[in-house]
Order: C-alpha cells, then structure tokens, then sequence
C-alpha cells in the first residue's frame, strides 16, 4: 500500500464529523500560510494585488482538496460497483446466485409480450453429489461444481442467465427459447459432465446430472415455471438420473406427467 493509500484509508476510517473537521483545519492552515507568504511579494492594500492573492490562494487550496474528494468519490463508487457484483455471484462457480436469477429472468419476462413464451428453463442437479463428496472429498466436490460451472457459462449466451441455486442444484433461463434448443443445450450438458474426471484427472469418478426442462408459457409466472422444471428434475431423479425430462405443454397435464414419467424423455 503506497503512502497516498495509506492517508486515504486513515481518512475514510474517520467518522464524518471529523472528516469535515480534518478538511477545514487543513484548508484553514493552508490559506494562512499562503496569506503570510503573499503578504511578503503583495502589497494587501491595493484591491487587484488582494484579489489575485485570494484568487490563489483559493485555486491552490481546493485544486488539490477537489481532487482527493473526487479520487474518494471514485473509489466509493468502485468499490459500491464490486459490493453488488459479489452480492449477485456465487463464491465458488462465479455464477449468478438465485436472487439474481429471479431478479434477470423475471426482467425479461417482464419485457415480452404476455401473450407469448419469454423463453425456456432448465433445472438442473449433479447426480449422487453427497457420495463424491464422501469419497473423494469436498475439494474435489468444490472442483466439480466449479467445473459444471465453466460448462454453463461455455453453452450458455450472454442473453441467458445461468446461477448456481445453492448445493449441487443450477438453473437456466434461456432467454426466447423453444423446446427444441432447450433440449439440444440439455444435451451438451449431459455430455460435458461426463468429461469432468478426465479433465480433474480422478479415476473412478463419475459426474452426472440430472436436467428438468420446462418452457415458460403465456401468462405464467417465473415461479410456475421453475415449479414445472422443478417436477421435471424430480422425475429425471425418481427415473434413474443422467438424463433430461420435459414438461408437458398443458399446465393441467404437467404433475400427472411429471410424476409418472410421461413426457418426453432423453437420455
């Protein structure tokens, strides 16, 4: 930390008031100083050599105060800038975090017509997590995550939001999309997890998931939405796992199918 940071930290950790007494003291002593040392070149007496003095004095005494109130300003907007990046990520993936994913995909649906689809998404579970974390540790259940992470952030487009909701489970909101490109970056999911061991090089590990699809239909809340995905993942879990299963286009049809595996499913 250079000398400059140093001050600006001691100042920033001053309560307001002292904040305020710290810059006027300063301001104060440096305006008297420079007063005494005009007075030696200046006759004060005449009104334009007076007005040039304080003109000066005023220039070199808040050019230099400005500009460390607007570095600070700076600096608290910069730091206010990463306060919220860190509050809408994920430690561990650098995905988004389930507030933030609420806060994005509702945006969206918020922005296209009611009448029809803002898109389709995708609930997804790494496959009998807990027993990777009891036999190879949580380090390597950490690199797995972030790992599945990397996956999504690669097939997914900046128009889609990608978040890690907490343990092992993620979601997807692609944005405008159908079932069909929802099922084909469903796939490309499956097969990337199958290549995590490989590229953590640990034999005898097995990466999995599990994807419910739903897509978003006219009128329907988020909510509803991430419930149909969710009954889906459910159904791709009670099913045997490593595979995808889709809601079914009729809201009325969705839990009968979801529960007995009627919908569509790919493995």
């Amino acid at each position: 930390m250079s000398t400059y940071d140093f001050w600006v930290t001691k100042f920033g950790n001053l309560s307001p008031p002292r904040q305020v007494v710290v810059m006027v003291v300063m301001a104060t002593t440096a305006a008297n100083t420079l007063a005494v040392v005009f007075s030696f070149f200046v006759d004060l007496n005449d009104t334009v050599g007076l007005l040039a003095v304080t003109t000066c004095i005023v220039v070199i005494v808040s050019a230099p105060l400005g500009a460390f109130l607007i570095d600070l300003n700076q600096r608290l907007k910069q730091t206010a800038i990463l306060l919220d990046e860190a509050s809408r990520r994920d430690d561990l993936t650098g995905l988004s975090n389930r507030n933030d994913f609420y806060l994005q995909a509702q945006r969206h649906i918020n922005l296209c017509d009611p009448d029809k689809s803002a898109g389709a998404i995708l609930y997804i579970d790494a496959d009998h997590f807990k027993s990777i974390n009891d036999r190879f540790g949580h380090a390597i259940g950490d690199a797995v995550l972030q790992e599945i992470g990397l996956l999504l952030r690669a097939i997914t487009t900046e128009w889609d939001y990608a978040a890690r909701f907490g343990g092992e489970e993620f979601a997807v909101f692609l944005a405008n999309a159908d079932v069909g490109k929802a099922d084909w970056l469903a796939h490309r999911l499956l097969t990337g997890v199958r290549d995590i061991p490989k590229q953590l090089r640990v034999e005898n590990l097995d990466v999995t998931v599990s994807v419910g699809i739903s897509i978003h239909l006219p009128q329907q809340s988020l909510e509803e939405a991430l419930i149909a995905a969710d009954k889906c993942l459910y159904a791709a879990k009670t099913q045997g796992r490593n595979r995808i299963v889709h809601a079914s286009s009729d809201p009325n049809e969705l839990i009968l199918a979801a529960a007995h595996g009627q919908n569509e499913i790919a493995t």
